[in-house]
């Protein structure tokens, strides 16, 4: 399958395919698009790589049409992002609806302390969660355990606590049976963005070997090297780093991703090339580095392009 097979096999996408995403998600309301494309395929390498983006559009200010467009243009996942947009970007049911019945995941990214809410974003409609900035293998370990519900009979403090989980005909599954067959599609995704994550190899391969054992395609990672190269200055060794990771990554079976591009990366053959690189070395999860608010001044300086050169030609 081909990236372009995995979101329907047009782009932009076609009035059959958005009614085939709308009646999955109404039938199946806990149900995460990403992963069912990542559960098609028995190893990462055969798996098509999916596109997303960081969207930093306020809650109380989203429209379903931007989704919808969103959709169209051929994203498949969309991170909203509470980590620096605090509770601006904290997405409630009504905003994970939009993107869910357009077949978007919803990733909902939280600040760096928190942990509970990270399995309560679910209720939301979030069908994944990002982990940023960890620096141990505790982190790590405490954050799937806010994110999965507990073996009935052996939660600790940090498990994730219960509630109804509604299904497609807005009826509740309240015991603990149906809770766990319910929801087996939500993904907990660990950023990794601190030279200790990155550069620290054992400390890499515990914490991978910790996301491959919470079950087939489970866990997703994000690299974000910014914030290591913010803490300890320049890292020539970033790049090899990153890339080792996604490899080791692969051989676990474990889907990882990273924004391509940046302030310094605006030719789309340079962010060509690097999208290139990532997925030869086994990233999956591509995502474009603008972030949602910018695709409106994109859009407009595309559509008003042809008019100013249409003026130089004349002389104004």
């Amino acid at each position: 399958m081909t990236a372009l097979d995995a979101i329907g096999g047009n782009r932009p996408l076609q009035t059959e395919e958005y009614a085939r995403r709308a009646h999955a998600f109404v039938m199946n309301p806990q149900r995460n698009a990403v992963k069912a494309v990542q559960d098609e395929y028995d190893s990462v390498a055969a798996t098509p790589p999916l596109l997303g983006i960081f969207n930093d559009v306020p809650w109380y200010q989203v429209r379903e049409d931007e989704a919808h467009s969103w959709a169209r243009a051929g994203f498949a996942w969309i991170v909203n992002d509470a980590e620096h947009c605090q509770r601006e970007g904290w997405y409630g049911r009504q905003q994970n609806a939009m993107e869910g019945r357009v077949g978007l995941l919803q990733c909902q990214r939280l600040h760096r302390e928190a942990f509970s809410s990270h399995g309560d974003v679910f209720q939301l409609g979030a069908r994944a969660t990002m982990k940023p900035y960890g620096t141990t293998y505790e982190d790590a370990e405490r954050f799937f355990r806010a994110v999965n519900f507990p073996t009935p009979g052996e939660a600790t403090a940090d498990d994730r606590g219960g509630y109804p989980v509604r299904f497609g005909d807005r009826n509740f599954a309240f015991t603990p049976g149906e809770l766990l067959g319910a929801e087996v599609h939500t993904q907990g995704w660990i950023q990794f963005e601190t030279a200790e994550y990155i550069l620290d190899i054992q400390l890499r391969d515990r914490v991978l070997d910790l996301m491959q054992a919470q079950g087939r395609n489970r866990a997703c990672g994000f690299v974000g090297p910014f914030d290591a190269i913010l803490r300890q200055g320049e890292i020539p060794e970033i790049e090899d780093a990153t890339n080792a990771l996604f490899r080791a990554a692969a051989d676990r079976g474990v889907h990882m991703g990273r924004v391509v591009g940046s302030g310094s990366m605006e030719d789309p053959k340079d962010i060509e090339d690097a999208m290139v690189r990532a997925l030869d070395n086994g990233a999956r999860l591509i995502c474009a580095h603008p972030f949602t608010s910018d695709l409106v001044f994109r859009g407009a300086m595309n559509v008003s392009e042809p008019f100013f050169k249409a003026a130089q030609r004349c002389g104004f």
